[in-house]
């Protein structure tokens, strides 16, 4: 299997792919890697759909701009995130069990920090925790690309959906979960050379290394 340096060099977006079935075994891989993202307070707000039926597939093409690939994918995830996870007693389940665990064993955890942590805003305020969901989520579907590469697969990020509120509907996704985009996967039917990319002191917003000054 390719390293993580590997996997992130070799990876590209597909957009055409064999009509083969991707096996369960490795369905099931990614969606691991995924639910072991890191996520700030350990929240795991990220929510997944598999759909691997022609038909729903078929339909999500439509909804997504009639991107040939959505349907041909052998599997598409629909990455979705749930603000619930930012609710005062959930926040308290996440910080008993991480207690239980013993993350904190080896420094003081007094009374004030976990008041702190539970007395944030609540998860209705989207304003503050959908970006901060969203960022954690994006880290659970990079990590299942990474996988996908590794296994020999190709995937591609779709974000151009024309209907949110129809996905929800045609998959039964519950209110109060966001639709954030599709992750298509499957066996590649091409080989895309790598795009160009910014340089590194383009995208800096500061010199690293710092400059030494040598006339001090």
């Amino acid at each position: 299997m390719l390293t993580v340096r590997e996997a992130i060099q070799k990876r590209r977006s597909i957009r055409s792919f064999k009509q083969v079935p991707v096996p369960d075994e490795m369905i099931l891989e990614m969606l691991e890697a995924a639910r072991i993202a890191p996520s700030g307070s350990n929240a795991q707000p990220w929510r997944f759909v598999v759909v691997t039926d022609a038909r729903e597939k078929r339909e999500l093409r439509e909804l997504c701009f009639d991107q040939a690939f959505v349907e041909e994918a052998g599997v598409l995830f629909v990455f979705c995130t749930d603000l619930s996870v930012y609710s005062g007693r959930t926040r308290r389940t996440r910080m008993q069990e991480m207690i239980d665990a013993g993350i904190f064993a080896n420094r003081e955890l007094d009374d004030s920090r976990i008041q702190r942590y539970t007395q944030m805003p609540d998860e209705s305020d989207t304003s503050f925790y959908l970006p901060m969901a969203t960022a954690n989520t994006y880290i659970a579907v990079e990590h299942m690309v990474l996988t996908a590469t590794a296994l020999g697969l190709g995937s591609c990020w779709v974000g151009g959906i024309s209907d949110l509120k129809a996905i929800r509907d045609m998959l039964g996704i519950p209110r109060g979960i966001y639709v954030l985009g599709l992750l298509a996967i499957g066996y590649t039917d091409t080989e895309p050379k790598a795009r160009p990319r910014l340089p590194l002191d383009e995208i800096l917003l500061r010199p690293f290394p710092p400059a030494v000054d040598v006339s001090q």
